[in-house]
């Protein structure tokens, strides 16, 4: 009997140990280098990627913890923990229930040059102006749960200047309610309607980015034909000026700035539209560049200009398998397809989730950055970084 409660009372101390070390997660994550997909890459552990700031710094959270690599550096560092308030969400500091629930994605943030974080966790915007400073709660979305949706997509949340954020509204809105975007300015601590979308036009925002060679404040929506909608902000936030709309071929959830065009891959299950798009800025013209099948939803462009976009697994009617793809857009126009991980778990249920490769939400970075999500290769939140160099040898 003895030796029996032995064993439990030393398996509830290795229990809570263990629990206690999950929770507070390692001081440091060391990069190693790898081979993964056949790329030669530096790796960690359960990391999602976030974004490079602007000292070429790269942010990455672990649940509800921040880190950040410094740049030239190989290790990550623990920076602080974005709240979630008192609710189940708070569970998600847990490794084992984040891989339950295969919700790896549980935040998102982004850093402005001054260092000031803003961070999306649990429903609710959060405020830091910077490591080692307490979080403020800003805002609750209206639009959070179960039955409402995500809150915001990766690449709704922004930073403007030193002292604003944008983001925009993403959730299930089955009404087609007005949907809206917010900016937030740190000298009042709070949140204030920047543009509305009325009632009916849209189902939700996909993307609020910053072109940086212009300066312009672009928007993404969608769903259903009549939604789909690709369009910037002018001067004074009040008037949306759409580059186009009422096709498949305008469903983009994250656009790629260069200094001459714009460039999306399309979140359709259409057969015929998806592929990926460039948009010349001074004569307008679209052109399609390379057809696809699945569904894309990031991209971004690397300092040597190469363009880098992924494909995702979800159901769509035209993937013709079940692995993730990585697409190279090169400087002499040649397109490099890349094929990546297999969908891990599809069967619909609690544990339902997209194949997806998560990229940086920045934009001209030394390395390419993506974390795994739910594919039989690897562990779920992998994360990769791949140089510049290695994708222009492909």
């Amino acid at each position: 009997m003895n030796f029996f409660l032995l064993i439990l009372t030393s398996s509830i101390i290795a229990i809570a140990i263990y629990l206690v070390l999950d929770y507070y997660g390692p001081r440091t994550i060391t990069l190693k280098q790898a081979e993964k997909f056949g790329l030669e890459c530096l790796n960690a552990k359960d990391l999602i990627v976030q974004e490079y700031d602007n000292s070429g710094n790269l942010w990455a959270t672990r649940g509800l913890l921040i880190y950040f690599l410094k740049k030239g550096d190989n290790k990550f560092l623990r920076a602080g923990r974005i709240p979630c308030g008192l609710n189940v969400y708070w569970l998600n500091n847990f490794k084992l229930v984040r891989k339950i629930t295969l919700r790896s994605e549980c935040v998102e943030m982004s850093v402005n040059k001054s260092g000031n974080i803003c961070a999306f966790s649990c429903g609710m915007m959060w405020f830091s102006s910077g490591i080692g400073q307490r979080f403020q709660m800003t805002m609750k979305l209206e639009n959070f749960g179960l039955n409402k949706g995500r809150g915001i997509m990766s690449t709704g949340l922004t930073w403007i200047n030193e002292n604003e954020f944008l983001f925009g509204e993403y959730f299930n809105n089955k009404k087609r309610d007005i949907v809206r975007v917010f900016r937030f300015t740190k000298e009042s601590l709070s949140w204030s309607k920047l543009y509305e979308f009325p009632s009916g036009s849209i189902r939700h925002i996909h993307s609020v980015q910053i072109d940086p060679f212009t300066g312009r404040f672009w928007l993404c929506a969608g769903d259903e034909d009549n939604e789909a909608m690709i369009g910037w902000l002018d001067d004074k936030c009040e008037n949306l000026i759409p580059i186009g709309s009422g096709s498949q071929v305008w469903r983009s959830c994250q656009l790629v700035f260069s200094e001459d065009a714009l460039f999306w891959g399309t979140d359709t299950g259409s057969r015929d539209l998806a592929g990926i798009y460039r948009w010349d800025k001074n004569s307008e013209k679209l052109t399609v560049l390379q057809k696809t099948e699945g569904a894309i939803f990031f991209g971004t462009r690397l300092r040597n200009d190469i363009v880098v976009m992924s494909t995702d697994r979800e159901g769509f009617q035209n993937e013709r398998d079940e692995f993730t793809r990585l697409y190279f857009l090169h400087n002499d126009g040649k397109i490099t397809e890349y094929q990546c991980g297999t969908w891990d778990y599809k069967k619909h249920g609690f544990r339902f989730n997209f194949a997806k490769l998560r990229f940086q939400r920045s934009q001209g970075d030394d390395f390419l950055a993506i974390s795994v999500l739910n594919q039989k290769e690897m562990p779920d939140a992998e994360l990769l970084l791949i140089h510049e160099d290695t994708i222009t040898g492909l």
